[in-house]
Order: C-alpha cells, then sequence, then structure tokens
C-alpha cells in the first residue's frame, strides 16, 4: 500500500520518464527544436531530484553503498554484457573497446547511450551520501537545511565550473584514446561515470533530500503552479537554455537552473493533482515505479520499432507514435516478468531483503 506521497513520487517518476522517452523519440529528437530544448530542460535534474527526495540518511556509508551499487550496477553490466557477448559473436564488436568502453561508461562509450545515467547516480548518490555523513554536517541536519543548502550552491557552481574547462578539452582531437574506448566521436568522451558531471547531479540530489519535508506535505496550489509556470516559459521564452548533461551541456547558470527547478515545481504540482484521480493515479504511478526498466529498454525499443514500420508505412508521425508507446509498454512487460522469473530477477532487480 502507497502511501499518499510515495504515490505522487511515482507519479511524478512515470510524469519524468515519459519525457524521458519522448525526448529520445523521433518526434523530438530528429531535429533538436523547441520542445527537445523544453524537455531537456528539466527532466534529467527531475530524476536527480527525486532520488533525493526519497534518500534516506540512515545506516553506514557502506551498507548505503552496496545497495545502491546492486540496484544500478547490477542491470547495467547484466544488460550490456549481454548485448556485447551478442555483438561480439555476430562480430560487430571489438571485445576489448567494447567492455572498455562499458567498464569507462560515459554516454559515448556505450551502445545503449540512455545507460550511462546508472552508474552515474551510483556515483552522485554515493558522493551525497557521504556528505550527508559529514559529522560537522550533523548540527546542521539535525535542526535546519542551511548545510545542505550551502553544500549544494557550491556543488552546482563547481559542476559548472568543470563543465566551462571540459569544453577546453572537447577542442581537441581524441579519436585515438577513443578507438579503445569504444567511442566512435573524436572528442573528449567526459571522465569515467561521468564524473564530470557529478557536482550538477550531487546539487540536485541534495536539493531533493532538503525539500523531503516541503513536498511530503505538498498539495494542488494553484496561484503557485501558475508562478512557476510563468517563470518556466518567460526563461524559455527570452533565453531558451537547456540542458543535455550526456553532452556536457549546462547553458547559462542562473537561467538553467531556474528552468530545472520551475520544470521540478510543475512535475511535482501536477503530480500532486492526479494523485486525486485513482485510476490515473494507479496507472501513471506503476509507470513511474518501473521507470528504471523504461529507461533501459526503451531506446532501442522505440527505434527498432520506428525503422521497422518505415519500411511499410510512410508516415514518420504514426511510427514514432507507436515507437512511444511500446518503449514505454514493453518495458513494464519485462518488469512484470522479471519480478516472476528468478534468473531474471537475478539478473536485473535488488535482492529482497
Amino acid at each position: 500500500m502507497h502511501s499518499e506521497r510515495s504515490l505522487a513520487i511515482d507519479i511524478a517518476k512515470g510524469l519524468g520518464i515519459i519525457f524521458v522517452v519522448l525526448g529520445h523519440n523521433w518526434l523530438v529528437a530528429h531535429e533538436h527544436g523547441e520542445l527537445y530544448r523544453v524537455i531537456f530542460s528539466f527532466h534529467m535534474p527531475l530524476f536527480f531530484f527525486l532520488s533525493g527526495v526519497v534518500l534516506k540518511n540512515r545506516g553506514t556509508w557502506r551498507s548505503f553503498a552496496i545497495s545502491r551499487s546492486e540496484a544500478l550496477l547490477k542491470p547495467y553490466l547484466s544488460v550490456l554484457t549481454i548485448w556485447g557477448l551478442t555483438r561480439i559473436v555476430q562480430g560487430k564488436a571489438d571485445w576489448l573497446s567494447y567492455f572498455s568502453g562499458l567498464i569507462y561508461a560515459t554516454g559515448n562509450t556505450i551502445e545503449w547511450v540512455p545507460l550511462w545515467y546508472l552508474p552515474h547516480l551510483l556515483l552522485a548518490l554515493l558522493l551525497a551520501g557521504a556528505l550527508l555523513r559529514l559529522p560537522s554536517l550533523r548540527r546542521f541536519v539535525r535542526h535546519e537545511t542551511a548545510g545542505i543548502w550551502l553544500m549544494t550552491i557550491l556543488l552546482l557552481l563547481a559542476g559548472w565550473q568543470v563543465l566551462q574547462w571540459m569544453t577546453l578539452l572537447n577542442q581537441r582531437d581524441w579519436s585515438a584514446m577513443n578507438v579503445y574506448l569504444n567511442d566512435v566521436q573524436t572528442g573528449f568522451p567526459g571522465l569515467p561515470w561521468s564524473l564530470d558531471v557529478v557536482g550538477i547531479s550531487t546539487a540536485f540530489i541534495l536539493a531533493g533530500y532538503a525539500c523531503q519535508g516541503a513536498i511530503s506535505g505538498s498539495r494542488w496550489q494553484t496561484g503557485r503552479l501558475m508562478a512557476a509556470l510563468c517563470l518556466f516559459i518567460i526563461l524559455h521564452y527570452f533565453f531558451d537554455e537547456t540542458i543535455d548533461l550526456h553532452l556536457r551541456h549546462y547553458g547559462n547558470l542562473l537561467i538553467c537552473t531556474l528552468q530545472a527547478a520551475s520544470g521540478i515545481y510543475i512535475v511535482l504540482s501536477v503530480s500532486a493533482y492526479l494523485s486525486a484521480f485513482p485510476a490515473i493515479a494507479r496507472g501513471v504511478g506503476y509507470i513511474g515505479q518501473g521507470s528504471l526498466f523504461i529507461l533501459i529498454f526503451h531506446s532501442w525499443i522505440e527505434w527498432k520499432v520506428f525503422t521497422l514500420l518505415e519500411k511499410y508505412v510512410h508516415w514518420n508521425v504514426g511510427n514514432a507514435l507507436a515507437g512511444l508507446i511500446l518503449g514505454v509498454a514493453l518495458p513494464l512487460l519485462l518488469w512484470a516478468a522479471s519480478r516472476r522469473s528468478g534468473l531474471l530477477s537475478a539478473m536485473l532487480l535488488p535482492r529482497r531483503k
């Protein structure tokens, strides 16, 4: 049985993962137009923020690291290892460069690009967990969130500055290095596990953690929602900044952060509103609960569906919509099957406690 708070979070995850699937769909991705810029301005910060909302600061850091590693690295390694072995047997991949890229774990060095998020989320969660367990922070955590917000701001500033330095590295030709990392690009592939963006991702995780109390009692408030929506629209109209952490892009620090914050608030408000409608809440909440499987499998499914239909149906919009629907539905079916299959569960799901 879900509490009202956890249901709203599941709905927010459901809305967020739908935006992820849409952002990688032909409808949005083929021209990287305005809808792409709008979606990418908040959807990844939203997931890091929600990871902070459900973060528990209890137990030892070691036990926290073990549980998070199992939940995030197991599906990453299982899926990409099976995919890689299949490609190697078919003669379509070199084993050394493929598995070097898998270990390096950035979006440029793995063939299923969205999976870069899993090892990076683990890295960001481990950093957040370590910072929250600092003895010098406990007096702030117990009485107020000032210490957490200070760390959030410092990490965001540092993370943004690191990305500016990364653009200088990207101007050089790294193709000789990339040959050994399964990277077909010529630019800098990023640091292992996307370490170069960990300041930004951890900042949003800590922001979510700091907002746990506020979100637990949040309700639909039309005035605040309209204010956030107006801010979001105005910022996009006048500045039109966006974020793509996979590509190491975080535009103007202030504008991007405000766009992300207002986008997150809009999604949380809509989630609170939808939780009052049981049928819709259950449906979107179920999508949110299975968001990990959708993240892993959606991109391959929707583009495979699109390319297959394209041979017979000359209507790209319809083909893309079919890919969008199946990119959500089929991973949910696999998630349901994994919970009933000992083998799939052992490969893709954390052990039940």
